[in-house]
């Protein structure tokens, strides 16, 4: 055998490039799964935070229509609103829906607050921590409507490997009707 007919079957192999692109494929694949996974994990959480700023301007909305409201109507309103959260699960929602009331002096206190589903009502009467509302919101002998929500999104492609993330959201709302919006049983 001559030295070109050993080296005819290593040149062939070393200028074939017939499995080029399965080798490139195999070598992207996992990083274009990787992007995948990230973009599709941003899009549904986007998406979350839109529908949890949805539901808490929904609700402000509504209840800030009423004149005077009974724990029923306040717990039908929230219901109603939660439904905006679909497809996502309400099991991680949290809503907290508050009238507080502003004194002669400028001082807030809560006149009633209710929760729905995972939501803590603001216990007490004074706010010794009061969320900040708009200036115009503090007018003295004055009242609005505040909600506040909060949605833990648990990623659904990469959730073993990025950790749950929790999104808040408030509104403010004054009453269209009346000066207070009283709750009869609250």
């Amino acid at each position: 055998m001559t030295g070109g007919a050993l080296r005819r079957p290593w040149m062939s192999a070393i200028t074939d490039v017939g499995g080029a692109a399965a080798v490139e494929f195999a070598l992207i694949l996992p990083v274009l799964c990787l992007l995948y996974a990230v973009g599709f994990e941003i899009c549904q959480a986007a998406t979350v935070n839109r529908k949890l700023t949805d539901t808490t301007v929904q609700l402000a909305n509504l209840l800030s229509q009423y004149t005077k409201v009974a724990k029923s109507d306040v717990s039908t309103i929230m219901n109603a609103s939660s439904q905006t959260m679909t497809p996502f699960p309400n099991s991680s929602l949290a809503l907290k829906v508050s009238e507080v009331s502003i004194d002669n002096n400028g001082h807030a206190s809560v006149t009633w607050s209710e929760a729905y589903l995972n939501g803590v009502p603001f216990q007490g009467t004074a706010l010794t921590a009061p969320p900040t509302a708009p200036a115009s919101f503090t007018t003295p002998n004055s009242s609005y409507v505040l909600v506040q929500s909060s949605y833990v999104y648990t990623p659904v492609v990469a959730g073993t490997w990025l950790p749950a993330l929790t999104f808040t959201d408030q509104s403010f709302m004054l009453p269209r009707d009346s000066a207070s919006i009283p709750c009869t049983d609250c």
